[in-house]
């Protein structure tokens, strides 16, 4: 081979080699501006998700704030219901034993009145008390022997 035939051949090399390495440059250009694109398109979304997460975050620890003051208004008022049965009941007993008592003052009341009649009957009718004490007595004891 003689010398222009291998220039030729080292030339035509250097032109491939440069068509090679600007085609290698194209596609690295190339690559690098779809990868940057998809790149900012990742930001993109990562931005979003962040700030719809964000926004959930906010809504979960909004209703759990509002979950937390309808519970204490809920027991809050449960306080209340109890404190006014309480105090119902209360003033039902005291109503009950005010009742009792005036029951048993005119119970006792009577009772004295009875026994000032009993005693006035036997100062007037001796005889006739004594019958019915007589009776009185045989009919406990009837009474007591039952079988």
């Amino acid at each position: 081979m003689d010398r222009q035939g291998v220039e030729g051949r080292v030339s035509d090399t250097s032109d491939t080699a440069a068509k090679i390495g600007n085609t290698v440059s194209d596609l690295a250009a190339q690559t690098e501006t779809g990868v940057q694109d998809k790149l900012d398109q990742g930001k993109g979304l990562l931005h979003d998700l962040r700030a719809s997460g964000g926004e959930a975050m906010d809504k979960a620890t909004d209703l759990a704030r509002k979950a937390s003051t309808v519970g204490g208004q809920a027991v809050a008022r449960a306080g209340d219901v109890i404190e006014q049965a309480g105090d119902a009941i209360q003033g039902a007993a005291r109503e009950a034993g005010n009742r009792a008592g005036q029951a048993a003052t005119t119970l006792c009341q009577q009772g004295g009145r009875a026994g000032g009649y009993v005693s006035r009957y036997t100062a007037d009718q001796p005889l006739t008390a004594l019958l019915i004490a007589g009776a009185l007595g045989y009919g406990l004891a009837h009474l007591i022997h039952w079988p």
